[in-house]
């Protein structure tokens, strides 16, 4: 059996224009601006539950289950960012104790 040797010269280069590098272009708002908003809507969650809980005290006209559906709003809502910074910071501690 004879084995013929592979001209190197005669293959060319696969293109797989799947797993090329495309150039991302900026399309949406920068992560800094996404992160200043939500928590910006977070803080006027918590200051709106904070004056209902105050107006209810000073004996304004203002119902109970409202106050409470605005405090549990605003309870979730802080909450979820706490989770998501817990799973910001797992995920970086994930990327900073990674061997190369």
């Amino acid at each position: 059996m004879i084995v013929t040797p592979i001209d190197t010269g005669s293959i060319g280069r696969i293109n797989m224009p799947e797993l090329a590098v495309r150039e991302t272009t900026q399309t949406g708002p920068a992560f800094m601006q996404m992160l200043g908003s939500a928590v910006g809507e977070l803080n006027g969650s918590v200051v709106d539950a904070d004056a209902s809980i105050r107006a209810l005290a000073a004996g304004e006209n203002v119902s109970v289950q409202d106050v409470m559906i605005e405090m549990e709003h605003a309870h979730l809502e802080l909450q979820f960012a706490v989770e998501v910074r817990n799973r910001v910071v797992d995920a970086y501690q994930n990327l900073t104790n990674m061997q190369l």
